[in-house]
């Protein structure tokens, strides 16, 4: 610890450690990552409504679309960014970027939206459901409806482009790494508490004063789409601030402390993952925790979209009110349970915490196939106890798992994971970090779409399909479940010895 560091006590150096010196940039980067987070949060509930409640589409679409809609989008942002760079600063690629996306949001809003029946495929949908399998039905929509594919897909490229590479990267190359140590804490709490007033804003804009429902729905999307709009432009102008008012008075200061020292990132194939993730015991495990988790989460969020969609029938404004109020709830308990981690890791213990995402996904998910399977045996125990349909509970439970698993994800399931790399040696640190987070990615998230394209393509729908994926979903939990107890006992023997014994487990 440097002699700089050791000034701050103790409260200071949990809640706020930050030189005076210091705090015009850890406030600003905070305002421009929290009003990036706030427009995402907004686009991310926004796109899903879009979607499900379009004509002749639902939650059959969303696997098609992860696969062939955002890993295609994906590609195409990457060689447009890359070719950016070559010509413009990486300042003016910021406002190049950022500007592009609101203005996209405003032409859909204002020319596309309205002349949606029109520029909608529905000729060519309705010969493609004639000669194509009911499988494909999400694929159908997802081209029938390509005005709202291209939506969603642009939407979900705001979290990649604009906030991973754009803000994240602005923020590892202006940074020290031992200012960054100190306060990066502090930005992902902004982080977590940016959905608390995203969802609070969407409900706001989705209180629309209008008799007919299209009207409002009409109203919600035009007053989304100027504040999303609004708090772009605030973060272009704090981006143009914090570049003439704070790097650069930065960069005319003799430098101090540690330089920064810019690593190319190890990336390794899913084939190199596996490889060197099975010579290690510990690595395996925690390979299939982060596994265990981009594959429920994708699973479950698809068949709780199902139901959601269903229940709110043709109602996106009450879909809409709906999906922000569980970004509020996520915000709200990501943000004190990411406050409790370190209480609870001190008297808990790693196997405690880490444990606690799955097995609060595994008792949601209890309740929610218990009232979606068996339903109609219990209505009147429904009625009675809960007050409500065993069709409405199947909704209530599969948003609550929503909330509780992402809120998980964003405190203590991230924060457990990195945990559990810090007593590994340097380069298994390493690698075993980029193998996994390899793995996370190709296997996790396109595994479990292409797995849910293949069951209804076979079987025709989700309805057909939700027994299989429930077992799935049932025998990934497990698993998970037994890989936090395993780990959790290889981490108690790994911090008792040096980390270059971690090797041998």
């Amino acid at each position: 610890m440097s002699v700089e560091e050791k000034k701050f006590g103790v409260l200071r150096s949990l809640f706020w450690p930050v030189h005076r010196s210091e705090v015009k940039k850890v406030v600003s980067m905070l305002i421009l990552l929290f009003l990036l987070c706030i427009c995402y949060n907004l686009l991310r509930n926004l796109k899903d409504t879009i979607v499900l409640t379009a004509k002749h589409s639902g939650a059959e679409a969303i696997p098609f679309l992860k696969v062939w809609g955002i890993l295609p989008g994906a590609i195409a942002a990457t060689w447009v960014y890359t070719r950016l760079a070559r010509h413009f600063s990486k300042e003016s690629v910021f406002y190049i970027v950022v500007a592009s996306f609101l203005l996209y949001f405003l032409l859909f809003t204002f020319v596309i939206h309205p002349n949606s029946e029109v520029l909608h495929l529905d000729t060519f949908g309705n010969w493609l459901t004639s000669h194509v399998p009911t499988g494909f039905k999400g694929m159908i929509a997802m081209i029938r409806n390509w005005t709202f594919t291209s939506f969603y897909v642009i939407s979900e490229l705001w979290a990649t482009v604009v906030l991973t590479v754009l803000f994240w990267g602005f923020a590892n190359d202006s940074t020290e790494i031992s200012q960054a140590k100190r306060t990066y804490g502090i930005l992902n709490i902004g982080s977590n508490v940016a959905p608390i007033l995203g969802g609070g804003i969407g409900i706001l804009c989705g209180s629309a004063f209008s008799s007919s429902a299209q009207d409002m729905w009409r109203q919600t999307l035009v007053s989304t789409t100027l504040t999303l709009t609004c708090l772009g432009l605030i973060a272009i102008g704090v981006f143009y601030w914090i570049n003439r008012n704070v790097i650069i008075k930065e960069e005319s200061k003799p430098i101090q402390g540690e330089p920064v020292i810019k690593k190319e990132k190890l990336k390794l194939s899913i084939r190199e993952s596996i490889k060197y993730i099975s010579k290690s015991k510990y690595l395996l495990c925690l390979a299939m925790i982060v596994l265990g988790y981009n594959i429920s989460i994708n699973v479950t969020d698809i068949l709780w979209k199902e139901q959601l969609t269903r229940f709110f029938f043709l109602k996106p404004n009450e879909m809409l009110r709906h999906m922000n109020m569980i970004t509020m709830g996520t915000g709200i308990v990501a943000t004190l349970c990411g406050a409790l981690f370190s209480v609870m890791v001190s008297r808990l213990g790693w196997t405690f915490v880490a444990i606690l995402t799955p097995l609060v996904m595994m008792v949601m998910a209890v309740g929610f196939f218990t009232f979606l399977f068996c339903g109609d045996a219990l209505t009147s125990f429904a009625m009675i106890l809960f007050g409500a349909s065993p069709f409405a509970l199947t909704v209530y439970f599969g948003s609550l798992q929503n909330c509780l698993s992402k809120a998980g994800k964003y405190s203590v399931f991230d924060a457990s994971k990195e945990l559990a790399f810090l007593p590994l040696d340097a380069d298994s640190k390493l690698r075993g970090k980029a193998a996994i987070d390899g793995l996370g990615a190709g296997v996790g998230k396109s595994g479990a779409s292409l797995t849910y394209q293949g069951l209804i393509i076979i079987l025709g729908g989700i309805g057909a399909s939700t027994p299989y994926i429930s077992g799935i979903l049932f025998v990934v939990l497990g698993a998970w479940i037994l890989s936090v107890m395993r780990l959790g006992g290889l981490f108690k023997q790994v911090v008792l010895k040096e980390p270059t014994q971690v090797r041998a487990l």
